[in-house]
C-alpha cells in the first residue's frame, strides 16, 4: 500500500464529445507532482443509472453492485477533485447523481472544485459547492474556474489542445490540488 495520499478525479462530464477526460488526463501530473497517487473515476466509464436503492443513502444500506463498486472507490480515496462543466449555469446530472448515491464515504473527505466553461464554470462550481458542504465534503480553498477562449475549439467544437487550456491555469490548479493532498496527507498521518 502506498504512503502516498490516493486523489480520485471525477470526470463530471459524461457527453461523448466532451472536454472533461483530456483535462483530467492533465489533472494526472499536476495531483503526482504534488505527491499523491491519482485515480481516475470517469462518469463515462462508471455508468450509475439513476439512483436506484430502495434506502436512502444515509441508511449506509447497499443492494445493488454497482452501489457497493462506487461506495468502495470511493471510501478508498483519500481526497477528491471534483471536475465539472458549467451546463445552463450548474453542474452535470451525472454528477450530482453519483454524488446522491453515497453518504458516509463523501464526509469529511478533502476536496477541491475544478470547473470549466466560457465563464470558467462560475455558476456550476457554486452550485457544486453548496452540496458539497451540506454533504460534509471538506472543500479546500476557493478551487478553480478555468474559462475557455474561442481558439481552444476547432470548427466541431472539439478542444485542440487541451494541455495548452489546462496550461493557462496551472499554478492555480497546482495550489488546489495542494491544499487537497496537504489535508489527505494530514489524515492519513492522524489515522
Amino acid at each position: 500500500m502506498s504512503a502516498r495520499p490516493r486523489i480520485g478525479i471525477i470526470v463530471g462530464s459524461t457527453r461523448p464529445v466532451r472536454v472533461g477526460r483530456p483535462v483530467a488526463d492533465e489533472l494526472v501530473s499536476i495531483i503526482e507532482t504534488a505527491g499523491a497517487d491519482a485515480v481516475m473515476l470517469d462518469l463515462a466509464e462508471q455508468r450509475l443509472p439513476l439512483l436506484d436503492e430502495a434506502l436512502p443513502p444515509a441508511s449506509g444500506v447497499r443492494t445493488n453492485d454497482h452501489t457497493i463498486a462506487w461506495a468502495e472507490q470511493i471510501d478508498a480515496l483519500d481526497g477528491i477533485v471534483f471536475l465539472t462543466p458549467d451546463y445552463n449555469s450548474g453542474y452535470p446530472a451525472a454528477l450530482k447523481n453519483a454524488i446522491d448515491y453515497l453518504k458516509a464515504e463523501w464526509e469529511g473527505k478533502p476536496a477541491a472544485i475544478v470547473s470549466y466553461g466560457w465563464a470558467g464554470g462560475r455558476s456550476a462550481a457554486a452550485q457544486l459547492a453548496s452540496v458539497l458542504r451540506y454533504i460534509g465534503v471538506a472543500l479546500q480553498g476557493a478551487g478553480v474556474q478555468m474559462p475557455f477562449q474561442s481558439t481552444d475549439f476547432d470548427e466541431s467544437m472539439r478542444m485542440v489542445d487541451a494541455p495548452a487550456f489546462v496550461a493557462r491555469s496551472r499554478d492555480e490548479l497546482q495550489a488546489s490540488i495542494e491544499l487537497v493532498v496537504a489535508a489527505a496527507a494530514d489524515e492519513l498521518v492522524a489515522v
